[in-house]
C-alpha cells in the first residue's frame, strides 16, 4: 500500500491541468469574434431600420423602472420555459423508448471490425439525432411561448402593444428575444471563464441582467411597438 501512495495525486493534478488548459482555450480573444461579429451585424441592421435609435425607449425610464419591466418579462419567460421543458422531456422520453431500439440497431450496424473513422462518426451522429431533433423542436416551440410571456410582461406595465396578439406575432417577438440574447450569452460565457466559480456565478447573473435590461428589453419594446403601429 505504501508503494502506491505517492502516485495518488497524479489524477487530480492531471484533471486540474486539463481544466486549466480548457479555461485558457475558452478565455481567448478569438472566442469573442463570433458573438461580437453577430452583435455588430444585428446593430447595423437595427440602426438602418430605426435610424440609429437602436436601444432607446420611446418613453424615459429610471433604472428601477427598467429593472422592474425586465423582471416582469424575465420571470414569465422562465416559467414558460420550465413548463415547456417538462412537457418536452416527458414527450421525448416516451418517444425515445420506442425509437431507441431501431436507432441503436442502425448505429451498431455501421460499426464493424476494422471500420474507418467515417462510419464511426456517422454512427455517433445517428445515435445523437434524437437529441439534436428534440433540441431544435424545443427551440422552435419555445419562440411563441417566450413571445406571449414578453408581451404579457410589457402589457402589465401599460406599454404600447397590438390589440390582437396571435401566434405569428408571438413567434416574431420570441425570435427577437432569442436573436438579441444569443450574442450576449456567448460573450458572457467567455468573460466569466477565468474567474473562480462563485465569482463567475455572481458575475454571470449581473451581466445577464444588464444585457437584458439595456440590450434585449429595448429591442423587445420596439418590436411590440412596431407590431402595434403597422398591424403586422
Amino acid at each position: 500500500m505504501q508503494n502506491f501512495a505517492p502516485s495518488s495525486p497524479a489524477p487530480a493534478s492531471t484533471s486540474i491541468a486539463a481544466g486549466h488548459h480548457l479555461a485558457i482555450f475558452l478565455w481567448n480573444p478569438y472566442a469573442f469574434v463570433l458573438p461580437v461579429a453577430l452583435f455588430v451585424v444585428l446593430v447595423c441592421v437595427a440602426a438602418f431600420r430605426d435610424r440609429w435609435a437602436v436601444f432607446r425607449f420611446a418613453i424615459r425610464m429610471t433604472f428601477g423602472q427598467r429593472l422592474y419591466v425586465w423582471w416582469s418579462c424575465a420571470w414569465r419567460q422562465c416559467l414558460a420555459n420550465i413548463l415547456l421543458a417538462i412537457i418536452g422531456l416527458m414527450a421525448f422520453l416516451f418517444l425515445y423508448r420506442k425509437a431507441a431500439a431501431p436507432i441503436v440497431k442502425l448505429s451498431a450496424g455501421l460499426i464493424k471490425p476494422g471500420a474507418g473513422m467515417i462510419p464511426v462518426m456517422l454512427a455517433l451522429a445517428i445515435g445523437a439525432m434524437p437529441i439534436i431533433l428534440a433540441a431544435l423542436i424545443y427551440m422552435l416551440l419555445s419562440l411563441p411561448f417566450v413571445g406571449y410571456a414578453v408581451q404579457s410582461g410589457l402589457a402589465s406595465h401599460a406599454l404600447p402593444g397590438p390589440k390582437r396578439f396571435n401566434v405569428s406575432r408571438a413567434t416574431l417577438l420570441g425570435l427577437t428575444t432569442f436573436v438579441w440574447s444569443l450574442p450576449g450569452s456567448l460573450m458572457i460565457a467567455s468573460v466569466v471563464v477565468p474567474f473562480p466559480d462563485r465569482v463567475a456565478d455572481v458575475l454571470r447573473v449581473l451581466l445577464f441582467v444588464v444585457w437584458g435590461m439595456y440590450v434585449v428589453l429595448p429591442r423587445q419594446v420596439r418590436r411590440v411597438a412596431r407590431l402595434a403601429e403597422h398591424g403586422r
